[in-house]
């Protein structure tokens, strides 16, 4: 990948990431909210890691914690992108919905971002 490219999705991060866990637009999601969302999010990935082995082949070790402590952007941008990728396709491949069985649904909808154009 480029270094602009990098660089873009580092602009980006973590909006990605919340696009995909609350399933729409997300604006202003509040920090506290987003840390405790994916904290939970992270313990569900564990879970699933132990229960599916065959998981662990899409995750390769990439956490919400990768993306959310990580102090140094470009690190940030590179979780946010591969923990999204197999977020979405561990989901569509085994459940049929990106991000089941990590995501919590009841967040959909949550943040959105009711200016449309």
């Amino acid at each position: 990948m480029s270094l602009e490219a990098r660089q873009d999705l580092a602009e980006e991060t973590p909006h990605r990431l919340q696009r995909l866990m609350y399933m729409s637009n997300a604006v202003d999601v509040p920090d506290a909210a987003f840390a405790a969302h994916t904290a939970a999010a992270d313990r569900r990935l564990r879970k699933l890691l132990r229960d599916d082995p065959n998981a662990l082949a899409y995750f390769n070790g990439w956490t919400f914690a990768d993306v959310v402590n990580t102090v140094d952007p470009m690190r940030a941008a590179e979780a946010e992108y591969y923990l999204c990728d197999a977020l979405i396709e561990y989901g569509t491949q085994v459940h049929d919905t990106p991000g089941q069985p990590v995501l919590d649904p009841s967040l959909y909808g949550l943040y959105e971002d009711d200016q449309r154009a």
